[in-house]
């Protein structure tokens, strides 16, 4: 049985704050290594082996305007916050937050 094909999108933000965060500082060159190391991850193996992976703590968001989403840990008080859509076939990166920053 084939694998489904995942790629992961950014919403439009978000390109725009991992900018402001590597500038500030609350975000570090290693940081978005390890992010790109889950991109990778999610697109060469699919979401579910991603999800499986301890390393990335991947846990369901259920309260406010995060329910129906999916966080990973990037780092100690790192987390990107995400969101499958179009019958699971695409992978949005809403958010990434340094510090548990949900808002």
């Amino acid at each position: 049985m084939p694998r489904e094909k995942w790629e992961v999108r950014y919403d439009t933000n978000v390109a725009n704050e991992i900018v402001e965060a590597l500038d500030i500082g609350i975000l570090s060159r290693d940081d978005i290594k390890v992010l790109k190391r889950w991109v990778s991850e999610v697109e060469s193996r699919g979401l579910s082996y991603a999800q499986a992976n301890r390393d990335w703590r991947d846990h369901e968001l259920t309260r406010g305007r995060w329910k129906d989403h999916r966080a990973i840990s990037f780092s100690f008080s790192g987390r990107l916050i995400y969101r499958t859509e179009d019958l699971k076939l695409f992978v949005m990166v809403v958010r990434v937050s340094p510090n548990h920053d949900y808002r």
